[in-house]
């Protein structure tokens, strides 16, 4: 879509005369998010090109950014519950688990059976070897992550927690098993579930949570719980902190339990 809003403003422009004003002119009317989204690409288009000599310079790189307003609410309770109540069960338990464990997307879908043992659940979050806000945790399974763990368990034979049947069955790239479910899939039916039962009416899109918020209602929900909704969510200790200088034999996992009440989210309390 920015690339046909690109070529429609400057594709019948000779590269080397497109000017910043030019640039500037064709970014000025759109929202922050979609200037940004176009602004990108086309920098990198110029970037190519003067490398190649048939530009002097980059004139969308000379461009300012513009600062993006976030205007994404927040899930309701009653809104998520609705969601879940239309989503097949495997969306249904990776929306469970991410409100159990206040997860990033990437880490849920990467969750495997074998990571359960000893009584918790071991999860290594996938920025954890390059950042320092991240953490090695063990999450104990308590009765209620127990239940979501059996559901997942089913007739199609997967390593992951979070698996489906694709309609096809083929290995795509950067999957290790054709069951493995990948994070635009995961955010596609969220989408659609979410559009489907219509849980918030009369918001705009730009205002419509997406799947990644169960995580900022699952931090909210241990916080009004008098829970430490921070430490199970990985963020960053002393105690993690020190994990990036020793070898992975000799890391220390911060041990966290999810008792968040599910009970509330299933019934839409």
């Amino acid at each position: 879509m920015r690339f046909k809003q690109i070529l429609a403003a400057l594709g019948d422009k000779v590269i080397d005369r497109i000017t910043i004003r030019m640039v500037a002119d064709f970014l000025e009317p759109l929202t922050a998010r979609a200037a940004n989204q176009a602004r990108a690409p086309l920098a990198d288009v110029f970037t190519h090109a003067a490398a190649k000599g048939l530009c002097p310079d980059n004139p969308a790189a000379s461009t300012i950014p513009k600062i993006e307003k976030k205007q994404r609410k927040r899930h309701t309770v009653d809104g998520l519950a609705a969601i879940r109540a239309r989503a097949p069960l495997w969306l249904q338990n990776a929306i469970d688990i991410g409100l159990l464990t206040a997860q990033h997307r990437g880490d849920i879908l990467d969750m495997k059976f074998e990571d359960t043992r000893d009584g918790f659940l071991y999860v290594v979050q996938n920025k954890s070897a390059k950042a320092a806000d991240a953490g090695w945790l063990k999450i104990k399974i308590t009765p209620q992550l127990q239940a979501v763990l059996a559901r997942c368990r089913n007739d199609v034979l997967s390593p992951y927690l979070i698996h489906r049947r694709p309609e096809r069955k083929k290995k795509r790239e950067g999957k290790d098993h054709w069951t493995k479910v990948d994070e635009r899939f995961l955010t596609k039916a969220f989408e659609d579930a979410r559009d489907a039962c219509g849980c918030y009416k009369g918001w705009k899109e730009e205002e419509m949570p997406g799947l990644h918020k169960i995580r900022a209602l699952s931090l909210h929900l241990y916080k009004r719980a008098g829970k430490d909704g921070q430490k199970i969510a990985g963020h960053a200790s002393e105690e993690m902190t020190r994990n990036y200088q020793r070898d992975h034999a000799d890391v220390i996992w911060s041990e966290v339990e999810a008792d968040l009440d599910l009970g509330l989210i299933v019934a839409g309390e």
